[in-house]
């Protein structure tokens, strides 16, 4: 069972339509295997997502931040979402699975933006996306 799914409201992860089948789909295609590979992603799944417009959930390894806003020095499995949205953009949300808090939000990009957003979630420094990627 995927730990993720639990992270996220009901209603966000569970009922998946054909037409959310499709989303994911596409959404999966755009940020490309290569993304999803560097990211370490596992569990892939479609979901219903945020807005119930459709989404794509995974699971990523991702350095964490401490408390001290330093990264920690071992990956930690971060649930990841990415829901289209009513205006037909797309949010990402990466929540920590173990403590089920988030770590980073990117809100209103599109469909050509959602490889280097995705990208920016693993980073190993002071903040939790990478600038060069993302800001």
């Amino acid at each position: 069972m995927n730990k993720a799914l639990f992270t996220y409201p009901e209603e966000a992860v569970f009922g998946a339509t054909e037409e959310h089948r499709r989303t994911a789909n596409d959404l999966r295609r755009a940020i490309g295997p290569g993304v999803l590979g560097s990211l370490g992603a596992t569990g892939l799944a479609t979901v219903p997502g945020s807005h119930q417009c459709g989404g794509l959930m995974f699971t990523a390894r991702v350095l964490p931040l401490t408390k001290s806003g330093a990264r920690g020095t071992q990956p930690r499995k971060m649930a990841v979402m990415v829901s289209l949205t009513p205006a037909d953009e797309i949010d990402v949300e990466v929540r920590e699975i173990a403590r089920n808090t988030e770590h980073a939000r990117i809100e209103g990009i599109y469909v050509d933006q959602l490889a280097r957003a995705s990208l920016a979630i693993d980073y190993d420094g002071p903040t939790a996306l990478n600038p060069r990627f993302w800001n």
